[in-house]
């Protein structure tokens, strides 16, 4: 009995099956064409990046731009850990960011510079214009409500700076995005990040509206706390473990 091997070879819209039999596979083949009816194929742009084969910063810069998905996920996680009305007001100014870099695309309707390269228009870049809003609002907050050590504070906030370039510098390179279109993406999301630290420090915190909340049903079951009155929460929590470890241990 002769052995058979079965092999599938994909066509634009067929799949042809090649089946081998005997012991001369070269001679023996018999070609089975199967027509499968199918929709257009689209891949999910959002966590699809392209570059040339070879190009090792081009591989580097596409995972740069992955960047601000994991970000997301990062607030995320921390608002849903943590609880704190500083990560859930920021979670909240992003996501508006992106709604409003979305408002600006359909109203300004201007093309990418490689249509096929990502989804819908091009001005202004979503990733610059939340990158920009994500280093502006975190460099704010660190200078003016954390009280850690400055050279900490200043790393950080340089991290947040080299991100957002790494990300905006990808878009370029990569061809989603013109220079202008980053450029614009990056002072919108500036702009709006800044608007969005001062209304939430100037007007949301000033006008009750934060203790109000807390002081809910709703918020008192989450167990949504605030913070920002906590000049150094990583050394307060410190200190508050040491001393129930100290007390565990008496």
């Amino acid at each position: 009995m002769g052995i058979i091997f079965i092999s599938s070879l994909n066509t634009q819209n067929n799949i042809v099956i090649v089946i081998f039999s005997g012991e001369s596979m070269a001679t023996s083949g018999v070609n089975i064409d199967i027509s499968i009816e199918h929709g257009q194929l689209k891949s999910f742009g959002l966590t699809h990046f392209q570059y040339q084969q070879g190009d090792h910063i081009g591989l580097v810069l596409a995972f740069s731009s992955l960047i601000p998905i994991f970000l997301i996920v990062v607030e995320t996680t921390i608002v849903l850990s943590r609880r704190e009305i500083i990560g859930i007001t920021f979670l909240l100014g992003q996501l508006l960011n992106e709604a409003f870099n979305l408002a600006l695309k359909l109203a300004i309707r201007e093309s990418r510079p490689n249509p096929h390269l990502g989804d819908g228009y091009g001005m202004p870049s979503s990733h610059s214009q939340f990158m920009g809003f994500f280093a502006v609002y975190v460099c704010m907050y660190l200078q003016n409500r954390v009280t850690t050590d400055t050279v900490q504070k200043l790393a950080v906030q340089i991290g947040a700076l080299a991100l957002s370039a790494l990300t905006v510098i990808s878009r370029v390179y990569l061809g989603y995005h013109t220079v202008l279109q980053v450029f614009a993406g990056t002072a919108v999301g500036l702009a709006a990040g800044y608007a969005w630290y001062q209304l939430i420090e100037l007007v949301v915190y000033p006008s009750g509206i934060v203790s109000y909340a807390l002081d809910s049903s709703v918020c008192k079951w989450l167990l949504i706390r605030d913070s920002r009155d906590i000049k150094d929460i990583v050394q307060a929590e410190y200190e508050l473990t040491r001393a129930a470890r100290n007390k565990r241990t008496e």
